[in-house]
Order: structure tokens, then sequence, then C-alpha cells
């Protein structure tokens, strides 16, 4: 295990220095958009082409990564992510911005790709689960420490940006000097959207809901903070905390999903965070102890939804369908990514700051409902015959590659001989190039 953790360390670092300057640009722009007195709608309008860029990557990554190579392709889609936030100092124009966040988002998954087929190619069947758990914990952590970084400069300047694009840029540094055997992606056929439902209409339901809710809180969330009268420093701690609570909760409702039926699971967090919604949605003064508490707790219920869906998804699928129908679960949670900016957008135009989270109450009301409804008009499966609850990163949740990381993806799995000698391609079954 620490062998394997010893190899895999590079990456980890470049995926941690990374996403404290993805943290930290996403927040910005959105806080930066306030100042400089664009509307919500058009807020909402900007952050959502990050998600666009994500699906778009998600549809074409895997064939450039499977032509040019992982290393190489990391180290692009690092240079790409670093120059689109260092754009966004030079100019300000929601066009600009827009096109740029599509840019981001491309590189983004493209990196995650690169990432996760990498943790899949170099981390044995036995250790799979335990390599995945510190990988969302790298995540979510660089992540939410990245929004505190909020604090160094004043957010109408050119610097904060600046200080994005380095970190991404320095993200190349771990991966760029580490050389080993470049991993393999294997094509796998496609799952449509009809089929993906009538595997589980409510896995399909709660992926699309989870990323209505979580796009439109990463794009609108700064706003709403903004908008209860804020500080810089305190909509960076309102951020970080629900992020990190996303963290806080993940294990212990995987753990309950394991152990009773996961509709009744989706059913009972969504209605919680319904709830937390409505109540962080009634406070009416910049109460930032109150809000910040409530914070880690929706964040600790709503960044589970998405995984609680992936999870129900697979209890019902053969196991040669779990990487394409997971990667077409993807594109739902990406379609909704891309739609809850617009439309929460358009209940903070009508509600004030308020309405972002009556919005989102609105969405976890829906998967509840449309959970409670299932579980009443069809069967479910013994629980003893549900598949393990995998923790999933954040934001974008997972890339196609994501489920060939669990540990009954034997199929999926390239074998290492970790004792071989530099060079010696001997002990391990595929083919592939070395990049250097």
């Amino acid at each position: 295990m620490l062998r394997t953790l010893g190899s895999l360390s590079p990456l980890f670092l470049s995926m941690g220095i990374l996403l404290l300057g993805g943290g930290l640009l996403g927040t910005l722009l959105a806080v930066r958009m306030g100042v400089e007195g664009f509307r919500p709608d058009i807020i909402g309008l900007v952050m959502a082409c990050y998600s666009v860029g994500f699906v778009m990557a998600t549809l074409v990554c895997s064939r450039i990564i499977q032509k040019v190579g992982h290393i190489r392709c990391f180290a692009a889609f690092a240079a790409i992510a670093a120059c689109s936030a260092l754009v966004h100092g030079l100019h300000v124009d929601a066009w600009l911005w827009a096109g740029m966040r599509i840019t981001f988002g491309f590189a983004v998954a493209g990196l995650y790709m690169v990432t996760e087929s990498w943790l899949n190619d170099r981390t044995p069947r036995e250790f799979r689960g335990r390599v995945l758990g510190i990988y969302v914990v790298v995540t979510s952590v660089s992540l939410g420490s990245g929004q505190f970084l909020l604090n160094v400069w004043d957010v109408s300047g050119y610097q904060l940006f600046s200080l994005a694009g380095i970190l991404m840029a320095a993200a190349l540094v771990p991966v760029a000097l580490t050389r080993v055997t470049s991993p393999e992606i294997l094509p796998t056929r496609r799952v449509g959207l009809r089929t993906l439902y009538a595997i589980s209409p409510v896995a399909t339901v709660t992926a699309f809901g989870a990323g209505l809710s979580n796009g439109g809180f990463f794009a609108l969330g700064p706003v709403f903070a903004v908008g209860m009268g804020f500080s810089t420093a305190e909509v960076a701690s309102f951020m970080g905390a629900a992020i990190l609570g996303g963290l806080f909760l993940q294990y212990l409702i995987g753990r309950l999903s394991d152990h009773f039926d996961r509709r009744r699971v989706i059913i009972v967090v969504t209605s919680l965070l319904a709830m937390v919604s409505l109540v962080i949605a009634s406070v009416q003064s910049p109460a930032l102890t109150l809000i910040i508490g409530l914070a880690v707790f929706w964040g600790g219920l709503n960044f589970t939804v998405y995984a609680l869906g992936l999870a129900l998804a697979h209890d019902f699928m053969q196991p040669e369908e779990r990487v394409p129908a997971s990667a077409t679960l993807l594109l739902v949670h990406g379609t909704g990514m891309i739609l809850g900016p617009l439309l929460l957008a358009r209940f903070m135009a009508g509600l004030g700051s308020q309405g972002l989270f009556l919005g989102l109450a609105i969405i976890a009301v829906c998967i509840a409902v449309y959970g409670w409804y299932r579980d009443r008009v069809t069967d479910t499966i013994p629980v003893t015959d549900q598949e393990v609850y995998r923790a999933v990163p954040q934001v974008v949740a997972s890339t196609p590659m994501t489920p060939v990381l669990e540990a009954d993806s034997e199929d999926t799995q390239l074998e290492f001989d970790f004792d071989a000698s530099p060079g010696d391609t001997g002990g391990w079954q595929g083919a592939g190039d070395v990049d250097g």
C-alpha cells in the first residue's frame, strides 16, 4: 500500500495544487462579477459555462489521452487551465470570461480523466477503495482550502487571478518530473439515456438534481454571501465550510446507505437537505456563525447526493454496463450543472439572495418526492445485494474513469509488477509508450 501511494504521490500533489487554484478561481470570479455590477442571471450564465466545457471534454478527451499520453496531456491541460485563469485578469468582459470558463472546464475535465485513469492503472485491486478515498480527501481539502486564498489580495485587482494561474502552472511540476509507463484507456461502449433511465429512474433523476444543485451553489453561493452582507473573508469561510462539510458527512452517509435501502436513504438525505436550505433561506440578517454552521451541514448532505445516485445505479447495473452507464450518468449530472446556475439565478433575480436556497430546497424536494413515488410503486433489491458505497470527488463528482477504480472492476485493471526494474515492461499486461 505504501509503495502504491509513493508512486502516486506526484499525481496527488499536482491535483492538490491545481485544485487550490481552481477553488480560488471559481469563487473569485463570482465575487468579482458582483463587485463589477453584473446581474445574477449574467453571473449564472458565465459560471454555467464551466460545466459546458466539462461536458464537452468528457466526449472527446479520452481519445486525446489515448493518442498523446497521460503525462503530456496532464501538462497540456494544466497549462490551458493556467492560461484561462490569467486571461480573466486582463479585461473585465462577460463574453470573454464565459469563453474562459468553457476553456477552464474543458481543461479540468481532461485533468480529472488523466488522473482517474492513471489511478486505475497504477492501483492494485485490493487497495483501490482506499486509494479512491485518499483521492476524494485530497480533492475536497484542496478545493475547500482554495476558498481561503480569497483573503490574500483585494478581489477588485488582477493579483488573485494571477495567483490562481500560478498555482495551476505549478501543478505541472510534480507530474512533469515523474517518469512512469503510460497507462492505457480501454474503449467502452455507450449506454443511452433511455437505457440508463430503464436501469434506475431514481438514480437518473438524482444525478440530474444533484447537478442542478451543485452547479447552482458553486456559481451563485458567493453571490448569495455577498448579498447577505458578508465581507470577502466571510464569503471564503462560507464557501469553504460548505465544501469541507461535504467531506465531513460523506463517510457516515455512505455507510448508512450500505446498511439500509439506498432509495430511502436518498429520500431522507434530500428531505433533510430541503429543510436546511429553507432554514438558510429564512435567515434575514448576516448572522455569520449561524449560516456557516448551517453551511457545513448543508454541504455534508448536498455533496453526498450524487454519490448516492451513482451507488444506486450500480446496484442495478450489470458489470459490463458500469463504465458506460456511469459516463451517461455523468452527462446527465453535467447537464444539470449547466442548467442549475441559469435556473437559480432567476430565483435570485426575483427573490433576492435568499432565492438561491429557496430554489435549492425545491430541487431537493423534487428528488425526495420522486424517490418516494418510485419506492411506493416498484420493488427494491435486498440490502445484501447492494453495491458498496464509494465516495466521489466534489464539483465534477466523477468522470467516466471513476467507476473502474472500484474493487470489482477487475476486467479493466492493468496489473503491474511493482518490483520490476526501471524500463522493464515485462511485468504488466498491456501496451504503452513511456512519456518523457
